[in-house]
């Protein structure tokens, strides 16, 4: 009897299992997405995990007007345009020539989800809603500006939180050239990995004038006089002009950017040439002190151009 009994329960199991695998699969369920998202309707939606909510303002600016809660915070100033992943070229009008960097946007922003942008008046949110649709992003809203938002998960900042970025100059690589007829020159001043050198003479420095961040070392009257680098050619260079390498390393730091200035950029080239030949990476010849028009220029009995404010330096 236990037996039959066994027996009919397994065909019984087995008649369940085969019309379980013949069934057809069920469909999944479509989730049908608003038109819109704003600021009002946001709360519907936070917390979900098939979403993705960024915030595109600053840092400073979330710690010191708040933020809402299921945001995160990918600055659009001071991140995508700061490290050249998404700038602006003709203000805030995009083209598609505005995204530099692909693979760090699509990094940053999950294209399985779909993305509600917010920032401080959705302008930044417009302008990266259009980056993204431009890339094949189907499921991208602006939902506007954080005043607009009144909903339960709002935090307020201190209404005095400040942070500035170093500007980019200050940190990163300098460009790929870098001459004294640039406008953005002395952007580069102060920089504790450049180092400015004045191959003039140190007459020539007295008569005419020097760069503020400039340090001297004069071609002729020391590297040539002291042979450590001189000219056998002419100014063709060749390896054979560096006569005491030690002695050229020594003056110039391999770990900077080395900016070279001269009276005509001839000196200039010869030596970042002779560099080269040791290794260097970074040396930029800056050409002609003559076409230099920026604000560092120091002309024996005259005082730099200070600030306002500025009394550290009296040269009367």
């Amino acid at each position: 009897m236990k037996k039959r009994f066994i027996w009919a329960f397994s065909v019984l199991l087995l008649s369940f299992t085969l019309a379980a695998c013949g069934s057809e699969p069920s469909e999944p369920e479509t989730v049908e997405l608003p038109e819109t998202v704003s600021m009002d309707t946001v709360d519907e939606y936070l917390f979900n995990e098939d979403w993705q909510f960024v915030d595109l303002r600053n840092f400073d600016d979330q710690m010191a007007d708040g933020w809402v809660r299921g945001f995160e915070i990918i600055p659009f100033f001071d991140y995508l345009e700061y490290t050249d992943i998404l700038v602006r070229t003709n203000e805030w009008t995009y083209d598609g020539n505005q995204i530099l960097n692909e693979s760090a946007l699509r990094a940053l922003f999950d294209e399985d989800k779909t993305i509600v942008l917010m920032c401080a008046g959705g302008t930044r949110a417009g302008f990266v809603k259009e980056a993204l649709e431009d890339l094949g992003y189907e499921n991208v809203y602006n939902a506007g500006a954080l005043s607009a938002y009144d909903g339960d998960h709002r935090v307020f900042g201190d209404g005095v939180y400040a942070f500035d970025m170093p500007a980019p100059e200050t940190i990163g690589d300098l460009p790929e050239t870098l001459a004294l007829t640039d406008d953005n020159f002395d952007l580069y001043v102060g920089r504790e990995d450049v180092q400015f050198v004045d191959l003039r003479n140190f007459t020539d420095k007295m008569s005419v004038g020097w760069h503020s961040e400039s340090t001297v070392i004069p071609f002729f009257d020391f590297l040539e006089a002291n042979e450590i680098l001189v000219r056998n050619d002419d100014w063709n260079f060749n390896a054979d002009t560096i006569l005491d390498e030690e002695m050229l390393r020594s003056l110039f730091d391999e770990d900077k950017h080395i900016v070279l200035i001269c009276a005509g950029g001839v000196r200039a080239e010869f030596v970042k040439l002779a560099l080269e030949e040791l290794g260097y990476d970074n040396v930029y010849n800056a050409g002609g002190l003559g076409d230099y028009s920026g604000d560092q220029l120091i002309v024996p009995g005259e005082c730099p151009n200070l600030d306002d404010d500025d009394t550290s330096n009296d040269c009367g």
